[in-house]
C-alpha cells in the first residue's frame, strides 16, 4: 500500500511531492499528461524564451524554495512587484521535478476513488488500480469532480459548478523600435497584455509581448495573431508562439461567497484526503494577466504535512 499518492502533476502537486520528498515520506505522483507543471511550460524559439502559460509573476515566491532550488539568480525583476525566470516559468517546474525520486507514472489518467477495507482505492482508465493510505488530489475541479463522484457524491456536486475562461496565450516578439503604443483595449476579448523589454527572454533591443485573448478552443492561431497585428497595426513578428489551456483560468467562484465554499469543501474532505490546486485558492490566482503562484505552493506543501500528521496518527 502506498502511503501518500498524488493525483496531478502541476505545480501543488509538484510542491507536494517535494515536501514529501524532503521528508522522506514515501509518494507516488500520477500525472495524465506527458509532462510535468500543468499549464506553466516555456518553449525556446529563434532565440527568445515565451511561456504557454504563467508569464510574469508577482514576487511573492517562497524565499527558502527559491534558495534551496537555486533559483535566486534566475528570476529578473521586470517591475517593482513583478518577476519572470528568465530561462521561462518552466525553470520552476523542472527545478522542483528534478529534486523528485518517487515513482511518477505519466499518461496515466485516475477515473474515480474509493475505500476498500479503510483505504483508498484508484480505479485507473486503463483498468488498473492502486491503493493508498492518503490520497492528494491536484486536479482541476472537472477533473476532480469526476474522481470524487462516486466516493463523495456532494462534494462531486459542488466542483460541478466550476467553469473555465477560454484564454489564448499569444506570446509576439518584435524590435522595440518597431512597435507602435500599445494599450489596453475595450474590446473583452483582449483579457490582458503583459509586456516585459529588454530581458533575457529576448535579444537585445526586442520585446516580448504576450496577449491573453478570449476565444473559441478551437480557435485558428493564426486568425488569433491576424486579429492581434489587425488591432495595433504590427507588422510580421520576429517569432511567435501561442497555447491554450482549458483549465488554466478558473472563472466561476472567485466572488464573495468564494473562501467559505471552499473551506466547506475540505472540510468535508474524507481524512487522508486533501483538495489543492489553483482552483482552489482563496485569492484570484491571476489579476490582469500577472499570476501568484505563492498560494499554490503553499496549498501544496501544507498538504504534505496534513497527511504526514495523518500518517502518524
Amino acid at each position: 500500500m502506498r502511503d501518500v499518492v498524488i493525483i496531478g502533476g502541476g505545480l501543488s502537486g509538484l510542491a507536494a511531492a517535494y515536501e514529501l520528498e524532503k521528508q522522506q515520506i514515501d509518494y507516488t505522483l500520477i500525472e495524465v499528461k506527458r509532462h510535468l507543471g500543468g499549464s506553466i511550460h516555456s518553449v525556446t524559439q529563434d532565440g527568445c524564451i515565451m511561456d504557454g502559460g504563467a508569464f510574469v509573476l508577482f514576487d511573492s515566491l517562497p524565499t527558502d524554495m527559491l534558495h534551496d532550488l537555486d533559483l535566486v539568480e534566475a528570476i529578473t525583476h521586470v517591475e517593482k512587484d513583478k518577476i519572470i525566470f528568465n530561462g521561462g516559468t518552466q525553470t520552476l517546474i523542472d527545478a522542483i521535478a528534478d529534486c523528485l525520486t518517487g515513482p511518477r507514472l505519466m499518461r496515466m489518467a485516475v477515473s474515480s476513488l474509493g475505500e476498500i477495507d479503510g483505504r483508498y482505492a484508484i480505479c485507473m482508465e486503463n483498468g488498473l488500480m492502486f491503493d493508498a493510505k492518503t490520497i492528494i488530489i491536484a486536479a482541476p475541479a472537472r477533473y476532480a469532480e469526476r474522481m470524487l463522484f462516486n466516493l463523495r457524491q456532494d462534494i462531486a456536486l459542488q466542483l460541478a459548478d466550476y467553469y473555465y475562461d477560454s484564454l489564448h496565450r499569444v506570446n509576439l516578439v518584435y524590435p522595440t523600435a518597431d512597435l507602435p503604443a500599445i494599450y489596453s483595449p475595450p474590446d473583452p476579448g483582449f483579457a490582458f497584455i503583459n509586456r516585459v523589454d529588454d530581458s533575457p527572454r529576448v535579444p537585445a533591443g526586442h520585446t516580448l509581448l504576450q496577449f491573453g485573448m478570449r476565444f473559441a478552443p478551437q480557435s485558428k492561431h493564426e486568425s488569433i495573431i491576424n486579429l492581434i497585428r489587425a488591432q495595433y497595426d504590427l507588422g510580421e513578428p520576429v517569432t511567435q508562439y501561442i497555447a491554450h489551456w482549458p483549465e488554466a483560468d478558473m472563472l466561476s467562484s472567485y466572488d464573495d461567497a468564494h473562501d467559505e465554499r471552499v473551506r466547506q469543501i475540505r472540510a468535508q474532505l474524507p481524512p487522508g484526503m486533501a483538495l489543492i490546486g489553483s482552483d482552489y485558492c482563496l485569492e484570484h490566482p491571476m489579476w490582469r494577466g500577472v499570476h501568484r503562484l505563492d498560494e499554490r505552493i503553499q496549498q501544496g506543501r501544507d498538504a504534505a504535512h496534513t497527511m504526514m500528521e495523518y500518517l502518524q496518527s
